[in-house]
């Protein structure tokens, strides 16, 4: 069996096991691919960023994951989460003093001019995190709304574009992979793939969403 075949199909045990909504830090629940997590931290430690903006916040443990990483990197930091809904976020991840739990669509403009407000207080690039709503339509408008704050340098991971058949869950529907490939249409020169951290580990939630703003 060739290697790309062998990595396809652990991809899909582990997506169809769902052994990935299992996942706990510091027991809270994170729902990613643990390969995915380690490639954060290892991106986090290259980059520096002091800002760290994330779509989705779930029950907060990834949230919780960036900052006690970013804890051990640089000073100050600040992660910005935002959700519609917060009521599965423990008081663990709730009571970390580095994170700002924003509860709105990711797409409103409020969340624009925040990310401006908190630029001017961290300084360096941004490492953004897009996992909300799966639809191709949020995706775009969330792409479209960081267009606007973020710069050269800044980080982008657009996760779960891996669904709708690539290779998991097919029948799904237009989700985050046709969104990127819509948004690189209209604006082919705004990032560049980092393929060598996509392929990093074999297999990743986010296939082809590992981008570097140009």
């Amino acid at each position: 069996m060739r290697d790309a075949d062998v990595c396809e199909a652990y991809h899909h045990w582990y997506y169809d096991s769902e052994v990935w909504k299992t996942t706990e830090f510091l027991g809270v629940s994170v729902q990613k691919s643990v390969s995915d997590l380690w490639n954060y931290q290892e991106i986090l430690h290259e980059l520096k960023p002091q800002l760290l903006v994330e779509f989705g916040t779930h029950a907060g443990g990834s949230a919780l994951f960036f900052s006690v990483i970013l804890r051990q990197i640089v000073s100050p930091h600040h992660i910005l989460t935002v959700d519609v809904d917060h009521s599965l976020v423990p008081d663990a991840a709730k009571q970390d003093r580095d994170i700002e739990f924003m509860m709105c669509s990711s797409t409103d403009s409020s969340v624009a001019d925040r990310i401006v407000d908190l630029r001017k207080q961290y300084s360096g690039p941004i490492f953004s995190i897009l996992d909300s709503d799966h639809s191709k339509d949020h995706v775009i408008a969330e792409m479209k709304l960081l267009r606007a704050v973020t710069d050269r340098g800044d980080y982008m991971v657009v996760e779960d574009s891996n669904i709708n058949g690539h290779p998991v869950l097919p029948g799904w529907g237009e989700g985050p992979k046709e969104a990127m490939e819509a948004y690189m249409r209209e604006y082919p020169d705004d990032y560049r793939r980092d393929v060598r951290r996509e392929t990093r580990f074999g297999f990743t939630f986010g296939p082809g969403g590992f981008l570097m703003r140009n």
